[in-house]
């Protein structure tokens, strides 16, 4: 008999094991659909401050950006007009975008506007290498002009050494080099705005890469050439003084 009532019991667990997973079911779904919803809550929170983080963090760069370009003694009228118009651009473009992100409710919207903040501005990649460019190209037109107009005044200044007698050929050689240096800085870096300005967000990276390391390197070696153009200048001052003091 105990064996036999073991048995049954046995029996009604098993039979009543469909029964109770049954009434179990849509406490489990709706638990696990408020968990989801939970975790999508999460990831909707974290993705918008996420994107608010790199919004904010540009706009703070445009912002730096913006006020060394209105402190840039040599950035000419026409170039910093341009430079500043983009940066207010794409500030009131990216505050619009924020708003946008805040206010989206669910995943599918936030796929759609957050890559908008690296695709559409291009800060970092194109908008600020742009200013920085254009801004270093103008110093170095206006360093080369300056350079021009020393390099004038220490020819009539060899002119009036050798009218008195002295040997300056050494003098002219080293100022035939300054012109060259002069004229191979301002080659460089004179097309670099014209060069750089058109650029958009969307050439990136396709022709903006090219075109940005390209400028790069101009610059670099117009730097150079003008750094050459300033030593010239001190050692012809410096030849001019010996010719004078050793007379």
């Amino acid at each position: 008999m105990k064996t036999l009532s073991i048995l049954l019991a046995a029996l009604l667990v098993v039979s009543a094991l469909p029964a109770i997973a049954l009434a179990q079911e849509p406490a489990s779904a709706t638990e696990t659909a408020s968990e989801t919803g939970d975790a999508v809550e999460r990831i909707i929170g974290n993705l918008k401050d996420r994107a608010g983080n790199a919004i904010e963090k540009r706009l703070d760069t445009i912002e730096r950006v913006d006020g060394a370009l209105q402190e840039k003694e040599h950035l000419t009228d026409a170039h910093e007009r341009v430079l500043l118009d983009e940066l207010s651009s794409s500030a009131a473009g990216l505050t619009a975008l924020d708003r946008d992100i805040e206010a989206a409710d669910t995943l599918a919207e936030l796929w759609d506007l957050i890559p908008q903040i690296f695709e559409d501005y291009r800060i970092y990649a194109v908008v600020v290498p742009k200013a920085y460019l254009v801004a270093v190209a103008d110093i170095i037109v206006a360093g080369t002009a300056r350079a021009e107009v020393g390099g004038e005044a220490l020819q009539e200044a060899i002119d009036r050494v050798g009218e008195a007698g002295y040997d300056t050929s050494e003098a002219e050689e080293a100022l035939a080099e300054m012109v060259s240096s002069i004229r191979q800085s301002s080659a460089l870096a004179d097309p670099v705005p014209d060069t750089v300005l058109p650029l958009e967000p969307p050439d990136w990276p396709v022709p903006a890469q090219g075109v940005i390391e390209g400028a790069h390197a101009d610059l670099r070696s117009a730097r150079d050439h003008l750094a050459s153009a300033v030593r010239s200048a001190h050692e012809i001052a410096g030849i001019l003084r010996d010719l004078v003091r050793e007379g």
